[in-house]
This record gives C-alpha cells, structure tokens and sequence, in this order.
C-alpha cells in the first residue's frame, strides 16, 4: 500500500519538476540538455541518491537490507525506460567510479550492482570487516548521469553473523531436551 502512494507521490512531484524546466527553456527540450557525444544524460541541478536506512559509520550483521532513496526532482525507472530525469540505481561495494568511468555504461560484477527492474531496495551478503557502498543512478543506458546523482560513498562495518550461531545452540539445547522424555517404562 505504502508503495503505491509513494509511486503515484513521485510521479506527481516529477511531473511538477518537469512543468517548471520545460518553461524556463524553451528552445531546448530537457531531454537535448546534455552534450550529445558524451552519451550522458542530463540530471536536474541537486538530484542525488541516498541510502534510507544506512549511514556512514555504521555496523551492520551480513545479511543485511539496504534501502535506497532519491532526491524528489528524479525518478526510478527499469533499465531500457528512456525519459529524462529517470533512471535506475546501481550499488557499488568496495568500489568507486572513475572521471572515465562515470561516462560509460556501469560494469556489472560483485562490485556493481544493477537494479535495472527499478528495485528501490535490496539485502546485501558480504564477508566481516569493513566495506564502502554508494549508489549511483544509471540512466536507461546504465550510463550515469551528468551531472552524477550518487549517494556520498559511505563505509559500514560487517560483524560476524552471531545470531546464527545462538539460534543453532538453542536448537541443539531443545533437541537434548526433547530427548530425555523418550524413557521406557514396562507396566506390567
């Protein structure tokens, strides 16, 4: 449900972004804004991506979920969607992109994440220690936008998967249990 209205919010407030741009530029229609031999779409002025349920610094236990956010003058859309302003997220994990990079199609490995469904969340498996995770909004091309809409690159901590282990001990604590009751008794 909460879905739906937040769907039919974004696309109010990207048609109310879009209503303003095309009538301060007439002569250009915002889809034409970027350079066309770069291959990069144009992003509104202040558009970034940001982590909802994550922030720099903090620890987390593998696997975890990542939920993420984009600034109200985009929209999410799946890979193959050509509009302006829309496109899809990509989470980098250990990884940055370079200034050459960032002008072409995201990579897709470990290291780069496509949600090219649209997907506004996912659960990330990674080993303990500390890992760095960004997104960055690829356009219907997988290319990022120019300018980048990227969340800041933020560093987590991933600590040892010791719920696992608890649950397991009080499985094999209820089995012993379970087990004294299973005494003979002959009535005769």
């Amino acid at each position: 449900m909460l879905k739906l209205c937040y769907g039919a919010l974004t696309v109010a407030t990207l048609a109310a972004a879009i209503g303003p741009a095309s009538a301060q530029q007439p002569t250009t229609p915002p889809a034409a804004a970027a350079a066309p031999d770069s291959g990069q779409s144009a992003a509104p002025a202040g558009a970034f991506s940001y982590f909802v349920n994550l922030k720099n610094g903090d620890t987390v236990t593998s696997p975890f979920k990542v939920i993420f956010g984009l600034s109200p003058n985009m929209g999410v859309a799946p890979s193959g969607v050509e509009k302006p302003n829309v496109g899809h997220h990509h989470l980098l994990i250990d990884k940055t992109l370079s200034a050459e990079e960032i002008t072409q199609p995201i990579t897709v490995d470990e290291q780069h994440v496509h949600f090219g469904k649209g997907q506004t969340e996912t659960t990330v498996t990674l080993p303990p220690g500390k890992h760095t995770l960004q997104l960055m909004l690829g356009d219907w091309t997988h290319i990022p936008f120019k300018p980048p809409v990227q969340s800041e690159v933020i560093t987590v901590t991933v600590k040892e998967a010791g719920a696992k282990s608890a649950t397991n001990a009080m499985m094999e604590e209820k089995k012993e249990h379970h087990h004294h009751h299973h005494h003979r008794h002959d009535h005769k």
